[in-house]
């Protein structure tokens, strides 16, 4: 599906999130962003957070809104690397998701790939969750607002 160059927007009509897995590095796509076309060919696996839901967008403005989703969703993400040290980094990247998701869905995916999102290592991810659950911080519920195929972490992304 990404490998094919397929242009697909994330929905916006449940609280949803990909994290796509590539060879280096890790991108985190929110509601409304677009996937896949010439920016997810590398990706190898596929962490769906909440209800995924992927369609394609028809028209030029669909399009349009999918792609300036995506490059807020980038710009967030930069401002969170922007920060000096990285345990600063990961407990970052990691309120920043609990604002949207479940601990719990969070923690399902690999420490390994969420250190790819902020570029630390996994050993710091996981001294960021344990300053999180430490700290007296319980996250609330979400809000409502030529490599191998990918591979889905998960079976909770639907095509529309």
């Amino acid at each position: 599906m990404l490998k094919e160059g397929q242009l697909l927007s994330l929905s916006e009509s449940y609280p949803a999130g990909l994290i796509l897995q590539k060879p280096y590095y890790a991108e985190y796509i929110g509601p409304g962003s677009a996937v896949g076309g010439m920016f997810d060919l590398q990706c190898v696996t596929i962490h769906p957070l909440g209800k995924a839901e992927l369609s394609t967008p028809e028209t030029l403005d669909e399009r349009q809104n999918a792609f300036q989703r995506r490059m807020e969703d980038i710009e967030q993400m930069q401002l969170i690397c922007e920060k000096d040290l990285p345990i600063e980094r990961a407990v970052a990247v990691l309120e920043m998701l609990t604002q949207h998701f479940y601990q719990d869905e969070i923690q399902m995916i690999p420490n390994e790939v969420l250190a790819k999102l902020v570029g630390v290592l996994p050993s710091t991810m996981a001294t960021a969750w344990k300053q999180l659950s430490t700290g007296g911080r319980k996250p609330s519920a979400p809000s409502q607002s030529s490599a191998p195929e990918p591979s889905f972490a998960s079976h909770e992304v639907a095509f529309a």
